[in-house]
Formats: structure tokens, sequence, C-alpha cells
């Protein structure tokens, strides 16, 4: 009796446990269809608004290409009609022309001028530098200071060299224009940069031939350059000397000015 009791009971208990189960487990497939639906709808939703927008930008592209047409043909229309205007002798009125040539050339420089729907001033921003910049200066001063410094010494010329071809390949790749300054002190075939060396040696000569143009020769390839005089040029190097002599002029005259003003008591 015990026995059969005890079968019963646990046959009793095991048959609302399997249908608990069946329930969560329908509960859990709904709750897993209603996150694929509205994973459906969001989806749907997206697709809608990115077609919406590509549909608004097509328009827009439209309108802008059909108001540049309409300008054009205005444009055409007028320029027509003026060249058909004659004066009273029969010939081309020249005025209306000009006129609307001057009004075409006014239009297309405001639209250049126009930059993200801002008016700009018509100045060209300077850019601000970069890495490569700073980079491309390092190495030029770096091959500077080795070349002033290679008396005779091979492995510094060459070393310079190689800094001086790392900056080139570093400008082609960065797409980096170089200044003429730099271009007119190295040497386009041996690249050897044009700066006295320590020991008092020169690395050009420089003469005036009967066409008077400037005769440049390099000293260790003997490759010569001619170029026109010009008074007002100076080099990188000059330039940097004649900075620091105006500036050493400029304080001269200022400390004289200041002896002038405020005299010694003697």
């Amino acid at each position: 009796m015990m026995a059969t009791n005890k079968v019963r009971v646990g046959s009793s208990f095991e048959i609302p446990s399997a249908a608990n189960q069946h329930e969560s487990n329908s509960f859990q497939r709904k709750k897993r269809r209603l996150h694929a639906d509205q994973r459906a709808q969001l989806t749907y939703q997206k697709i809608i608004a990115e077609r919406k927008a590509e549909k608004e930008k097509r328009l827009l592209e439209k309108e802008k290409r059909q108001k540049v047409l309409e300008e054009y043909t205005s444009i055409k229309r007028r320029m027509n009609k003026a060249l058909s205007k004659k004066n009273r002798r029969g010939q081309p009125n020249l005025n209306a022309q000009i006129e609307v040539l001057l009004e075409k050339i006014k239009k297309r420089e405001q639209s250049r001028n126009k930059v993200d729907g801002f008016m700009t001033d018509g100045k060209t921003r300077s850019l601000k530098p970069n890495e490569f910049h700073y980079r491309c200066n390092y190495l030029y001063g770096a091959a500077s200071l080795l070349c002033s410094q290679s008396s005779g010494n091979i492995g510094l010329e060459t070393l310079s060299k190689l800094y001086l071809r790392e900056m080139k390949e570093l400008c082609l790749v960065e797409m980096i224009r170089l200044e003429k300054d730099f271009g007119r002190t190295i040497c386009k075939r041996c690249k050897n940069i044009f700066i006295a060396r320590l020991d008092g040696t020169q690395s050009i000569t420089v003469r005036l031939n009967k066409k008077k143009q400037m005769v440049r020769t390099c000293l260790s390839c003997g490759a010569k350059k001619r170029f026109l005089r010009n008074t007002k040029y100076l080099s990188r190097n000059e330039q940097d000397q004649y900075q620091k002599e105006t500036a050493k002029q400029q304080k001269e005259v200022s400390a004289e000015a200041v002896h002038h003003t405020f005299p010694s008591s003697n």
C-alpha cells in the first residue's frame, strides 16, 4: 500500500510541472516573435528613411541643375540680344556686350567666394603646418648642418644627401609643394646644399656672363645654372643673415634714441 501511494503521489506531481514548462516555452516563443517583429519594423523604418533621404538629395540636385541651366540660358539670351543690337552706323553695340560680360564675371567671383553657404572676403587662407611640414623642415635643417660640417668628409656628405632624398620622397607622398628657396639652395645633379663649409671653402661660384645672366656653378659636380640677375633676390641663408643684421641695426637705433632722450648726468 505504501508503494502504490508513493507512485500515485509522484505521478500527480509530475503532470503540472510538464504543463508549466510547456507554457513557459510558448511564452518565450511569443517573446522571440515579438522581438523579431520589432527588429523587422525598425529595419523597415530605417530603409524607408534612407530612401526618403536619397530621394530628397536627388530632388535638390535636380533643382540645382535646373537653376544653373536657367541662369546659363538667361545669360545666353541676353548675350544674343546684346549682339543683335546695333548702333546708328550698323555696327554691333559693344557697350551692351561688355555689360553682360562684366555681370557674368561678377557672378562667377561671388560663386567662388561662397564656401559652405557663407561668403568669404576673397582672400586665400594659409594652411596651418602639420607634422609632415615640420618633418621636412627638420630634414632640410639636418642636411644643411651636416653639409656645412663636411669639409672633405664623404660620410657626412652622403648622410646629408640621404636626408634630402627622404625629404623629397616625403613631399612626393604627402603632396607637399616645396618653396623656391629650397630648390635654389640644392644642386639638382649631385644633391649638394649650397652653403659655406667650416674651413671657409665655398660650394658654388657665381659670375656674370655677357648676356647679363647669373651663372651658378656647383664646385662638387660642376653643374651650371643660368638665371636672370635680380639684385633684390636673397637666398634662404642670406635672408636669415639679413634679418639678423636688420634686427641688430634696429636695436642700435633704438638704443641711440633712448640715449638722446635720456642723456647721462655727467
